[in-house]
């Protein structure tokens, strides 16, 4: 299931009262085959939402008449399992925190880069068309696990993400199991990415904002023995929790350096995807070596992401 399968649905509601910001994002998006729609403020936004159906909302966070919170809750009430972007500048941290653990599903700091913004939207799209799809779960799961072995030059990651999340539907409301795939995406691709290949978030930054990530990662998987590194996924399903632990065959990292989860590190802290893993997951525990991490979601904790 990709955004080029046919049925998918690839509208973006564009929501910023920057008629330039706007028209350079929808630009984007019509190059890479996505629908963009366009609204200038929040009450347009929601309007524009309960007539079109969107797959994702990119919006600014402060805007007049309505901020990006509020459009977020609004919208989160016509649609639960809404996917809500959210663009932001400093000064807005508080706003923003409240929003991600309301259930916006990911948030970018301008300016910020136009790639990034629409692969992240790509794979939201991806993630949604799965989660409309996915087959009934039996409500009679006790305990369940399972171990997945990726190797490195494996790069499509959407159908493991898929399977982990397979059984959890009767377990785990769905508005919250789509935010949960953003957080274990994030980690898989810091597993491949920075573990196994040794890209560093400085060269990532740069190759993204040169537009050849892709070169580089190339570059890395042609390194002998990069591709066969494998990472390995237990994932251990129970009606108390679900849990995720993901090892890489890299180095590891110091994660006792990672800033604390507050509204003043957000804007800051380079590594985003940890940050939504952080919030999205009720716990991130990490081995001493900093290359297994291991995510658990209570199911007795189902009112979002609070």
């Amino acid at each position: 299931m990709d955004t080029e399968t046919p049925g998918v649905n690839k509208k973006v509601l564009i929501v910023d009262d920057q008629h330039v910001l706007r028209t350079v994002l929808a630009k984007f998006m019509h190059k890479e085959g996505l629908t963009p729609i366009e609204a200038e403020n929040g009450e347009a936004a929601v309007a524009t939402y309960m007539r079109e159906c969107p797959a994702v909302v990119l919006s600014d966070i402060m805007m007049p008449r309505m901020d990006g919170l509020t459009l977020l809750n609004e919208i989160k009430q016509i649609d639960s399992k809404a996917a809500v972007v959210l663009m932001t500048g400093y000064g807005n941290e508080e706003i923003l925190l409240k929003a991600l653990r309301g259930g916006a599903a990911n948030y970018f700091k301008k300016p910020f880069n136009f790639r990034e913004v629409i692969s992240v939207v790509q794979h939201l799209i991806r993630h949604r068309a799965a989660l409309n799809l996915s087959m009934e779960s039996s409500p009679y799961l006790v305990k369940e696990s399972r171990e997945f072995i990726l190797e490195t030059g494996e790069a499509d990651i959407f159908p493991v993400i898929n399977q982990i999340t397979q059984t959890i539907h009767n377990l785990i409301p769905e508005q919250v199991i789509l935010n949960l795939k953003v957080g274990i995406e994030e980690i898989l691709k810091n597993a491949i990415e920075h573990g196994n290949l040794g890209i560093s978030a400085k060269e990532k930054h740069a190759a993204l904002e040169k537009g050849c990530f892709g070169d580089l990662v190339a570059e890395k998987l042609a390194v002998e023995g990069n591709a066969e590194k494998r990472i390995n996924i237990a994932v251990e399903t129970s009606r108390e929790d679900f849990r995720i632990t993901i090892e890489d065959e890299g180095s590891g990292f110091d994660w006792r350096s990672l800033p604390h989860l507050q509204a003043e590190s957000l804007l800051q802290f380079s590594g985003r995807g940890i940050f939504l893993t952080r919030i999205y997951f009720d716990e991130v525990v990490y081995n001493n070596k900093g290359n297994r991490v291991t995510l658990i979601k209570s199911k007795l904790n189902t009112r979002g992401n609070a």
